[in-house]
C-alpha cells in the first residue's frame, strides 16, 4: 500500500475522525496532506501535531467563494489533488438529535445538509475536473498510472443503512452521501476515479463521545458485538487502505466501520 506523494484534502480535519486521518495519511503513508479547517488558525494548530508533510488551509464547504479561493491555492501550490475526503460535518446538537422526526424543522434540516451532503456536493464538483486532468499527466514514471484520475471518500453512517430512531436529520444527509458515492463511482469510473463512503458506528470523537453522557457512552458501547467504541485512528487506516491502489477494482462500495452493530 503505498500513497506516496499523492495529494489528499481532507475536510474538517483539524480535529477529531479528519485528524486522525490526516495523521495517518501523512505519517504512515508518506502522502501529501491538506489539512483543512473553516480557520486558518484551527488549521495550522493541527498542522504543528502532524509529522510528514501537511499543509493548513482555510476552507468553508458551505461557501461557494470560499471553496473557489481554496481550489485556486491548492492547484497554484501542489498542481494536482489525488485524493478527497468529504470529512466535515455537522457538530452533534442534543437539542437537534433526540427530537422525534414530527419535530424538526426544515431549517435544522438545512444547517445539516449544506455541511454534510451540499458541503460534499460541492467540493466534489470542484475537484472531479481536476481529477479528470490527472489523465492527461505524463510523467515517464513507470508508476505513473496510479496517479491516474483519484479517490473521493464520503463519510455516512450506519444509521444511514439501517435507520435509528433518533437524529433523524443526520442520518438522512448520510444517507444521501450513500447516493453521492454511487453517482461518482457509476459516471468517472471510466476515467480511473473511484468512490467509497465509510458508514460509521459510534467513534469516539469529541464531536460525538464528548457531548455524551457516562450512562450514554455506555449503552451505545454495548451496541456492536465487539462491545467498545471505535477509534478515530481505526477509522483512519480504513481510508489509507481504500485509498491506495489495493482498491483498484473496488468502487461505489459502502464500508462499515462499526464493530459488527449493521451487516450488510
Amino acid at each position: 500500500m503505498s500513497l506516496t506523494g499523492k495529494i489528499a484534502v481532507i475536510t474538517g480535519s483539524s480535529k477529531g475522525i479528519g485528524f486522525a486521518m490526516a495523521k495517518e495519511f501523512a505519517e504512515n503513508n508518506d502522502a501529501i496532506v491538506i489539512v483543512c479547517s473553516r480557520k486558518q488558525e484551527q488549521a495550522a494548530r493541527a498542522l504543528a501535531q502532524i509529522r510528514g508533510k501537511a499543509f493548513a488551509a482555510e476552507l468553508d464547504v458551505t461557501d461557494g467563494l470560499s471553496i473557489k479561493k481554496f481550489m485556486q491555492k491548492i492547484l497554484s501550490d501542489h498542481k494536482r489533488i489525488n485524493i478527497l475526503i468529504n470529512n466535515s460535518g455537522y457538530p452533534f446538537d442534543k437539542d437537534i438529535w433526540y427530537k422525534k422526526f414530527h419535530e424538526g424543522t426544515d431549517e435544522e434540516l438545512d444547517r445539516i445538509m449544506d455541511v454534510d451532503l451540499k458541503g460534499s456536493v460541492r467540493l466534489s464538483r470542484a475537484v472531479i475536473p481536476v481529477m479528470l486532468q490527472n489523465n492527461n499527466i505524463i510523467t515517464g514514471n513507470e508508476n505513473e498510472n496510479e496517479n491516474r484520475g483519484g479517490v473521493i471518500i464520503n463519510i455516512s453512517s450506519t444509521p444511514a443503512i439501517a435507520g435509528y430512531t433518533e437524529g433523524s436529520p443526520y442520518t438522512i444527509a448520510k444517507a444521501a452521501n450513500i447516493a453521492l458515492t454511487k453517482c461518482i463511482a457509476r459516471e468517472y469510473g471510466s476515467s480511473n476515479i473511484r468512490a467509497y463512503s465509510l458508514a460509521l458506528g459510534n467513534i469516539a470523537s469529541l464531536a460525538t463521545y464528548g457531548p455524551m453522557t457516562e450512562e450514554d457512552r455506555h449503552q451505545a458501547a454495548q451496541e456492536p458485538s465487539m462491545k467498545r467504541w471505535g477509534k478515530p485512528e481505526e477509522v483512519a487506516k480504513v481510508a489509507a487502505c481504500i485509498a491506495s491502489n489495493n482498491f483498484s477494482f473496488a468502487t461505489g462500495n459502502t464500508i462499515v466501520i462499526d464493530g459488527d452493530t449493521v451487516l450488510l
